[in-house]
């Protein structure tokens, strides 16, 4: 059970439900039920901001609760409308319910001792065109950072924690900062071993140090040439003797002069090549 308290004014002992136990019972445990300071919550996969003095409850979720039949919810829902105690909201699919003048029973003071207030339910929704465009200029910039991610899973989910993410760090940040590990620590990586966006947002990874990766230069104008025997050849760049290497001795220094490998014999050559026949000599072939 949550922790709190609220408070309880005398004058609902003038109100018809206190005389109903069961229906005083209900509305207290609306009262309890409602936000006490904003809060952000996803309905259906939608972003709703709950204000204070409001609940996110379906009929069959209070149903449950009280355990009352759904009719018998919804008649007492409509009585409380009737008597002015509640607003009702449907805009997400689900009933958001609003306690009138929630505030004028439930004080509190600020540091000059001053009332706050929560504004009526009609008001709080004026805004409603801009935060749909809010809405539409998050969807828009997220789906930018999901063109970057290697593993695509959990679209819905990733987007509910971009929603969160945005209000700790703003979308250049993110998409930056998501970029630079695409590009530089997962630049080799499979994209299964490759961090969830979801997650990544969830964990704040935003922080997490850019690791370049190391390159290797590597000469790919000239290739070693390989010989049936599965081998390849290659010549020792300062005597010119022709070795017969495996893949991984490339890059060793040649046994003779202790210089590197290269795949076509130097111009200049005083040295021995080896046969084909003795090369299978040497494997026993």
């Amino acid at each position: 059970m949550s922790n709190g308290w609220i408070k309880l004014h005398r004058k609902i002992q003038d109100n018809p439900i206190w005389d109903r136990p069961e229906q005083l019972k209900a509305w207290l445990d609306l009262l309890l039920m409602a936000t006490h300071k904003e809060r952000t919550k996803f309905i259906k996969g939608e972003e709703v901001i709950l204000q204070q003095g409001e609940i996110d409850a379906s009929f069959r979720y209070l149903s449950k609760r009280w355990n009352w039949s759904i009719g018998k919810v919804q008649r007492f829902i409509n009585l409380l409308k009737k008597c002015s105690m509640i607003e009702v909201k449907t805009d997400t699919g689900q009933n958001v319910v609003s306690i009138c003048n929630y505030t004028t029973y439930q004080i509190e003071e600020n540091q000059n001792d001053t009332l706050t207030s929560t504004a009526p339910i009609q008001n709080r929704y004026k805004n409603k065109n801009d935060k749909k465009e809010r809405n539409n200029i998050y969807a828009q910039e997220f789906e930018k950072l999901w063109l970057l991610v290697p593993k695509k899973v959990s679209k819905k989910k990733a987007y509910q924690k971009y929603i969160l993410a945005v209000k700790k760090k703003n979308h250049d940040e993110i998409y930056t900062a998501f970029k630079n590990q695409v590009d530089n620590n997962w630049k080799d990586t499979d994209p299964k071993f490759t961090p969830a966006l979801d997650v990544w947002l969830n964990n704040e990874r935003w922080d997490d140090a850019v690791i370049k990766p190391i390159v290797q230069t590597i000469n790919k104008k000239k290739q070693f040439r390989l010989l049936p025997s599965g081998m390849y050849k290659g010549y020792c760049a300062k005597c010119a003797d022709a070795m017969y290497l495996k893949a991984d001795e490339f890059y060793k220094s040649s046994p003779c002069c202790g210089v590197e490998f290269v795949p076509e014999q130097p111009k200049v050559y005083k040295g021995k090549d080896y046969t084909e026949e003795t090369l299978n000599s040497i494997m026993g072939g």
